[in-house]
């Protein structure tokens, strides 16, 4: 990619916004254009053609160009698994290996499914025998589904990738990441969060967890009575700091409480089992991303279960801004929650 070029566009959803941003080059990721947009449909996930036009206009406004966008596997539709199957090279189909192990997982109600794998770096020379094979199985129904709804608008997905590769390609880019350690990310996100380790920039274990930021947000408004008004800040990327919102602030410091503990004995369990299946691996850092993430208090859950640092992943740190972009301060601060669309948007042009 030439600099003048600019990348695909990573574009990254869930039931509460749409997370879009684009760089200026892949081998100097500048970004030149972001931004979240709120979702009118939050009850289904695939996006309504009104959605759509609506984020067709927003990115025209923010300045993104082209039609190309890089979509993640839908994690509502999709499971992770580790499968020990035979080396590429082999002349086993491992393709239709990985998506029988995965159709007999029971994950899904359905076995129509697509599968995407990677492995660890290869060896010299080739093993011989079975390696563990990193797989993402997604419904292929909701993944059609999803694509036709972007291509309705114009848009033109080019990529659909699975978010543990997105995120670890972002945690590359930091000056904290060591290859060859054992890093965790830990994604924040709006009905679930996922604990996702990582052997240098391989990812070799994904965790679901049952919570995110929606459940902060339903008890604000159902069992606080906090008026919409007072807490949508919360859920801006604006530092939680505001006078006039203190009561709102300790309401939210108690409710996260209980679900920073969740988060972190699961990325705990997590790391337990992957360093036991690579004992001689060094520990690295804790990255967080998504929803929350920016807080004090949640960079210092993780760093007192874990041990580890406790790093803000920052798809913002990818480059300095462009003189001529129209990124705002406020925009900047997004950065917590677009790590995987950064992800999505540099792997589409690796």
């Amino acid at each position: 990619m030439h600099a003048n070029q600019s990348s695909p566009i990573g574009l990254d959803l869930d039931y509460n916004e749409f997370r879009a941003i684009q760089f200026n080059a892949a081998s100097d990721p500048t970004p030149t254009a972001v931004a979240t947009i709120p979702r009118t449909g939050q009850r289904q996930f695939i996006p309504s053609t009104d959605e759509l036009q609506q984020l067709v206009r927003i990115m025209n406004q923010r300045g993104f160009k082209g039609d190309q966008i890089a979509l993640a596997v839908p994690k509502e539709f999709s499971s992770f698994h580790i499968l020990d199957l035979p080396p590429e090279g082999s002349g086993a189909p491992i393709n239709r290996l990985a998506l029988l192990e995965a159709q007999r997982s029971g994950s899904h109600k359905t076995e129509d499914l697509q599968v995407g794998y990677w492995t660890q770096r290869p060896t010299d020379p080739p093993s011989k025998f079975q390696l563990p094979y990193y797989t993402v199985a997604c419904e292929t129904d909701p993944l059609n589904q999803l694509i036709d709804a972007f291509e309705s608008v114009h848009l033109a997905p080019i990529s659909v990738e699975p978010i543990e590769t997105a995120l670890s390609r972002t945690a590359t880019s930091h000056n904290e990441f060591v290859e060859n350690s054992i890093h965790s990310i830990i994604e924040i996100g709006w009905e679930q969060s996922w604990a996702i380790i990582t052997l240098g920039s391989i990812p070799v274990y994904t965790r679901k967890i049952d919570c995110g930021a929606a459940r902060i947000h339903r008890q604000l408004i159902d069992d606080h009575a906090i008026p919409i008004s007072a807490i949508n800040y919360l859920f801006s990327p604006s530092n939680p700091s505001q006078g006039q919102d203190s009561m709102v602030e300790r309401i939210i410091t108690t409710l996260l409480t209980p679900m920073l503990s969740t988060i972190v004995d699961q990325l705990d369990i997590a790391l337990t089992y992957v360093s036991q299946q690579h004992r001689f691996a060094p520990f690295g850092v804790g990255f967080r991303s998504g929803y929350f993430s920016n807080l004090d208090q949640t960079a210092h859950a993780i760093a007192q279960r874990t041990g580890m640092p406790s790093i803000q992943l920052s798809a913002m740190s990818l480059g300095t801004p462009h003189q001529n972009t129209a990124i705002t301060p406020f925009e900047f601060a997004l950065s917590p929650r677009l790590n995987i669309a950064a992800g999505l948007a540099l792997g589409a042009v690796a």
